[in-house]
């Protein structure tokens, strides 16, 4: 899966393909949280636009066919980045409210979005029950056999079938999207820079009816006789990502009792992250979320209490251990926020293996901590004798290590010196001595140079 921008916030051209493990450095304000943002949007609403699209297309052709058949192949077949063009085309106009600033801020952006197209259209079998509400009638079944392309809706009833075609459009087109599109498009959670505030003032932060409220504020007296004019006025005031992670982390105590198709497949995960934060999150009966610190007893410590590495990790904990699966795109803004330099080191570790369990992960940094321990890690993969020595002398585990082919990392780097304007442009990344990144390593010898002239005198 590839994304393009063009003139993206401080972003004059970005190119990004998402890999097991993608990764994107630079110096502050220089486009990292746009094109990640930006990436999290299309990933969030891709659905709905593709629905539009298809059900003014295809709709009423399925329900006029006898037997109400689609050949899912022979309208999709070579065609998936086609649609993912005019899907991009109208996400665009969308990206003011991705970032909940001024309309007109993306008018020159370009969005392209392609991936490769290599589907198989028989795959598994597929079936959706159609009901006007939960416990209402049937009205239809669209449903695809295992090893055929064909999908079909079954109709109770004929005559209300025809009623329903409206609103029916949208399930065949939502049923297309799940068997055609979502293999290629994966399900996306994110974890902002907000999100260590976001685990303090969680009980406080209602951004649903902060927007209702504001909402009602503004309304005049003519407006507030209108019962559709609130709903023209809600707007947020948060960017898409942080609006998603600060709902995420109100509804933590609920999800508490979930257990995560990841953290089933792969226990180990879910202790090296409590091995990062050195002990782990409870939900307590008439007490609430805390933090246990291993070897600490029964001592328990609020979020308000807890130290700022706990809380900035709070989120990506319950995500671990409740939400996460195989084939999910798990986006970190700053992992490294509040870390140690050894906390750090861990956490390399701990994104490792969850690349390794299926979970492709997306992350923007400023931390050499990481990215060293990420060439550590592409270092050992080589697996020769000596290499082993090392992993055994130093605890690294096969879980742990990083093929360098599934590895993307960009850099932001001035288009021309002193314009302001900038592109990502990818790093190097070698199977014996792992990822080049120049915005760390410049800034490095910088800071040896002047020390050595400080010691030694150098040239001066």
């Amino acid at each position: 899966m590839k994304f393009e921008f063009e003139k993206l916030g401080l972003l004059d051209k970005a190119e990004i393909e998402i890999a097991d493990l993608t990764v994107i450095c630079g110096e502050n304000n220089t486009g990292k949280t746009y094109s990640t943002y930006a990436i999290y949007g299309f990933l969030r609403v891709w659905r709905k636009i593709l629905q539009g699209i298809i059900a003014a297309e295809f709709g009423k052709e399925i329900l006029s066919q006898d037997g109400h058949q689609f050949d899912l192949e022979k309208h999709f077949s070579g065609k998936i980045n086609d649609y993912l063009t005019r899907v991009a085309s109208e996400y665009k106009d969308l990206l003011s409210r991705v970032f909940a600033t001024r309309k007109n801020a993306f008018s020159e952006t370009g969005v392209f979005v392609s991936v490769r197209e290599k589907q198989d259209f028989l795959g598994k079998p597929y079936q959706r029950r159609v009901q006007a509400n939960p416990a209402g009638k049937v009205l239809a079944i669209i449903k695809k056999e295992a090893n055929s392309s064909v999908l079909e809706v079954l109709a109770a009833d004929e005559d209300l079938l025809r009623d329903s075609f409206g609103g029916l459009s949208y399930f065949i087109a939502d049923a297309i999207a799940e068997i055609v599109f979502k293999p290629h498009l994966p399900r996306a959670h994110i974890a902002s820079a907000e999100r260590t505030g976001a685990s303090i003032f969680r009980k406080e932060l209602d951004i649903a009816r902060t927007r209702m409220l504001k909402a009602l504020s503004e309304l005049d007296s003519r407006e507030l006789k209108n019962p559709f004019a609130l709903f023209d006025k809600i707007e947020s005031d948060y960017a898409w990502p942080v609006e998603d992670n600060v709902e995420f982390v109100r509804q933590l105590e609920e999800i508490d009792k979930q257990e995560s198709e990841l953290t089933k497949a792969v226990p180990e995960i879910l202790a090296s992250f409590n091995n990062v934060i050195g002990g782990s999150y409870r939900v307590i009966r008439d007490f609430g979320l805390v933090f246990q610190a291993r070897g600490g007893g029964k001592q328990r410590f609020t979020m308000n209490e807890a130290s700022s590495c706990v809380r900035a990790l709070l989120d990506i904990g319950f995500y671990l251990r409740c939400k996460a699966k195989p084939g999910d795109l798990f986006i970190i803004d700053e992992p490294e926020l509040n870390l140690h330099p050894k906390n750090q080191r861990m956490f390399a570790r701990l994104l490792a293996r969850l690349v390794n369990a299926g979970v492709k992960v997306f992350i923007t940094t400023h931390s050499d901590y990481l990215v060293k321990e990420f060439n550590t890690l592409i270092m050992l993969n080589q697996k020769t004798e000596h290499t082993e020595k090392v992993r055994a002398h130093y605890e690294y585990e096969e879980a742990e290590l990083l093929n360098p082919d599934s590895i993307r990392l960009y850099m932001t780097k001035e288009k021309k010196k002193g314009r302001g304007r900038f592109v990502l442009a990818p790093a190097k990344i070698h199977h014996d001595c792992g990822i080049e990144v120049e915005t760390f390593d410049d800034t490095i010898e910088n800071i040896n140079k002047i020390q050595n002239d400080i010691l030694y005198g150098g040239s001066i």
